[in-house]
């Protein structure tokens, strides 16, 4: 049987804690900049490597970090590459400690060096903080995309290979681990697994190429994890037990820490209970040792769940009541709100179910101020159920009500989308269709006048003969219901034809104009939902070259597949020859890329036959989520639009058969957003816009 220590190591965690306090605030009256890392053999010999020891100082104590990041400053020369080098790790230091605004002052300071001295890493710099900044507040998608728009730049600077020995001094290989790490996390959120372990291998081996001896062991640890998630724990298993020991020999007890950190994750992966306790417990007593808060404010709240899972709800809010003064004080809200709400299941489980209750309070006006309905939805769900087991079946019920008129409100927040109409005219066909359904229509009232000229002479054989004139009238009444049903019917019919398009039957754009006057009538209302932009790449080329009635067989099989691609309250609509439009409500964003990727894969991942003739076709896909982040500022349904083409455009000048997703907009007003808009290109290359490509399927 395990050994219940947690209550032990809990309180000597709390003793830790205060003294790390009471160290740190001792250290800051320091002057001397430090040479090593706190509680390691590692020592700092370049600029490069002692900048890089201060930011690593800073996820824990960032005033000294910064204190001595200054001191520093005054001691090099004021090049432009230095300005960049120290700009960054305050800036970094910032992000990591949750300092939202000073971050972003940093990162637009590295902006404006970008166009005084020419230089592309200084843009990627301010990326790579963003998507820092955007990390700590829980934005994994928006920080996935402008990591990845950070590596478009740092990346040729590096070795294609980074097995290889050759030197490649203007690679900024700190930064591009801290990228690749950003795009694993955000790939493992998404259970990608296999592109979370190619991120990491990457890391690793960028790592090793620079033969860096804190990166290359965490690195590896994270590697392990994700060899054991795909299926290959053997090699998971090797590749942390080496870990352990090249991070052992660093003589860091803060990088042991994290390394056990991630190995009590494979434990976890593995379903061992004990393990996953035993490792985060040896984790938080040398993460006490290196005298590292944050850090263990990490592990603690890794133990709410490893305790709570082990039903030890007491030593669960211990763990959390240590950990929240300090992920507070660092302002990390993702942290912040996972403690609250497990601190109030815990209490819940030990009883005290009113004060688990006022902790949920907390918790759902945290997700409230965030605007985050469907986390305060999952929230009130998890409480119910806890509730339900502690016995309280009133309270549950009353979170299952509230759950449900949540998520209600997130369906109808959602539900309605339109398109704005471009054009009013039909094509020959569509106007031949609508002339044979009025021609139809007109048959029928004939037929009606026809029905009531019958009714007439029936009456006046009924002054005849009475009986057969009740039955003959009975008849008439029944036919006449019919052509009546038969016209309703034909009007129906004259309405859905009329707004779907002839050859693909998917909705035209009258069918968006009705859409669009129900549920976006206002003038300033703003557009909720997901747009895609599909156009067919050198259709000119298959109509020539095939003629037109191939063509059209490969737009009618190009339809089909987008509505196999879509769900099915998804809406398709032929835009115009050979475009493409999809509506997709109640979308996230990375469920948004995966659309992309699917309607990509769906048109050319397989040839169109046409007359026993295989036509190799793809598609350039523009797409965009709305309202934009970070600033959600309300956009009309006519400039969603307008945004999803531009974002088509780029695709098809960036080499078609790809999609390009617009993720985020440094717009925070309706001003700015027109801006944004009158010069798409400019501002996404000057980094006010960030976008993301997705290859298609190649030959």
């Amino acid at each position: 049987m395990t050994p219940r220590f947690g209550a032990g190591l809990l309180l000597a965690a709390a003793c830790a804690v205060a003294g790390a306090a009471a160290a740190q605030a001792a250290a800051s009256a320091a002057d001397a900049q430090p040479a090593t890392l706190s509680g390691s053999g590692y020592v700092a010999q370049s600029i490069d490597d002692r900048v890089d020891l201060l930011v690593r100082e800073g996820f824990d104590r960032p005033d000294e970090a910064k204190r001595w990041l200054l001191q520093l400053r005054h001691d090099v020369d004021d090049t432009p590459a230095m300005k960049r080098l120290f700009l960054q790790a305050e800036a970094t230091i910032e992000a990591q400690g949750g300092a939202v605004a000073d971050a972003g002052r940093a990162a637009e300071q590295l902006l404006a060096l970008s166009r005084d001295a020419a230089d592309p890493q200084a843009v990627a710099a301010s990326n790579l903080v963003r998507a820092l900044v955007a990390e700590n507040a829980g934005q994994l998608d928006v920080a996935a995309a402008l990591a990845q728009s950070a590596l478009n730049v740092y990346q040729p600077a590096c070795p294609s290979d980074a097995r290889a020995a050759a030197p490649a001094p203007m690679c900024d290989y700190r930064s591009v681990w801290r990228v690749l790490h950003v795009l694993e996390r955000r790939s493992m959120s998404l259970g990608q697994v296999a592109a979370s372990a190619s991120h990491a291998r990457a890391a690793f081996e960028l790592a090793d190429w620079a033969g860096d001896p804190y990166r290359k062991p965490y690195s590896l640890s994270v590697l392990a994890y994700s060899s054991v998630r795909n299926g290959q724990a053997d090699d998971g298993l090797r590749a942390i037990a080496q870990a352990k020991r090249m991070a052992g020999a660093v003589g860091d007890p803060a990088l042991v820490a994290r390394v056990l950190s991630n190995e009590a994750r494979i434990a976890d992966a593995r379903g061992d209970r004990d393990g996953v306790l035993a490792t985060l417990e040896e984790a938080l007593g040398l993460a006490q040792r290196a005298e590292a808060p944050r850090l263990q404010a990490q592990l603690l709240s890794n133990l709410t769940d490893a305790y709570a899972k082990r039903r030890r709800p007491a030593d669960a809010l211990r763990a959390a009541d240590m950990a929240l003064p300090i992920v507070r004080r660092f302002h990390d809200q993702r942290a912040e709100r996972l403690l609250i709400n497990n601190a109030g299941l815990a209490k819940i489980g030990l009883q005290r179910i009113a004060e688990g209750k006022q902790d949920l309070a907390r918790v759902i006006e945290l997700w409230r101020t965030s605007g985050a309905i469907a986390e305060q939805a999952a929230a009130l769900r998890e409480y119910g159920e806890a509730l339900a087991s502690a016995g309280d079946a009133r309270g549950a019920l009353e979170l299952f009500h509230r759950e449900r008129a949540l998520s209600t409100e997130v369906m109808q927040n959602n539900r309605s989308v339109a398109l704005k109409e471009m054009q009013t005219r039909y094509d020959a066909e569509a106007k031949q269709r609508s002339i044979d359904l009025l021609n139809q229509d007109n048959a029928l009232k004939t037929a009606a006048l026809s029905n009531r000229d019958l009714m007439q002479r029936i009456w006046a054989l009924a002054a005849a003969v009475l009986a057969l004139s009740v039955m003959l009238a009975a008849l008439l009444y029944r036919r006449v219901r019919e052509t009546q049903r038969q016209l309703e019917a034909s009007h129906a019919k004259l309405r859905v034809q009329s707004e779907r398009d002839p050859l693909t039957n998917l909705a035209n754009r009258r069918h968006f104009q009705a859409v669009m006057q129900s549920t976006h009538g206002g003038a300033d209302s703003g557009f909720a939902g997901t747009l895609l932009m599909v156009d067919i790449d050198h259709f000119k080329h298959i109509n020539d070259g095939h003629g037109h009635a191939a063509g059209d067989r490969v737009l009618v099989e190009v339809a089909r597949r987008l509505n196999d691609a879509v769900r099915g309250d998804d809406l398709v609509v032929r835009w115009g020859g050979e475009e493409f439009l999809i509506v997709a409500s109640g979308l996230a964003t990375e469920r948004a890329d995966q659309l992309a990727a699917r309607v990509l894969a769906s048109i050319g991942g397989a040839p169109v036959l046409v007359d026993a003739q295989a036509l190799h076709v793809t598609a350039s896909v523009g797409y965009a989520r709305f309202p934009l982040p970070p600033y959600a500022v309300p956009v009309p349904w006519e400039q969603a639009v307008n945004f999803a083409d531009m974002a088509l455009y780029t695709a098809k000048n960036q080499g078609r058969n790809r999609a390009v997703g617009l993720v985020s907009a440094s717009a925070p007003d309706a001003q700015a957003l027109r801006a944004i808009e009158d010069d798409f290109d400019r501002n996404w290359h000057e980094g006010r816009v960030t976008l993301r490509q997705t290859p298609g399927p190649q030959a």
